[in-house]
């Protein structure tokens, strides 16, 4: 009998209960982070506690560690849950311009942080690339 087996899948990541494949161009750095040729996007499981300070703290930190640093409040979904976060932008040490999504909310019942790091920034979610836009979407 022939043995019918589904194609080797590549890498995958588990974000919240969720397996999602990595496009090509992307290495896991972590079980809780990707780096891909134009983004790094990284997510941090929360206590329902943590998700009400803990936020604003990390972004505090990017700015403290990141001079003339943009700040906006970011409305999104994560995993089509509305949920809130900042949206960062700040120059380079190379002479370009960073853009960073601090999103967080509850996700299948998981509080989470999402930073997304990104080369342009994203005024829509079908400029997020590929991997993200499966997990985040923008307001608008």
């Amino acid at each position: 009998m022939a043995q019918t087996t589904a194609p080797a899948a590549g890498p995958t990541v588990n974000f919240c209960g969720l397996d999602l494949a990595l496009t090509s161009g992307c290495t896991p750095e972590s079980k809780y982070s990707v780096r891909c040729q134009d983004y790094q996007m990284t997510w941090m499981y929360l206590d329902y506690n943590m998700m009400r300070t803990f936020p604003e703290q990390f972004v505090q930190q990017i700015q403290k560690k990141h001079k003339h640093t943009e700040r906006q409040p970011l409305d999104c979904f994560i995993l089509n849950t509305p949920s809130k976060g900042f949206r960062l932008s700040y120059p380079t040490e190379a002479g370009g311009m960073a853009y960073e999504l601090i999103a967080y909310g509850v996700a299948n019942g998981q509080p989470v942080m999402i930073q997304l790091t990104l080369a342009t920034d994203p005024d829509k979610t079908a400029d997020l690339p590929e991997l993200p836009r499966q997990i985040l979407r923008l307001a608008k």
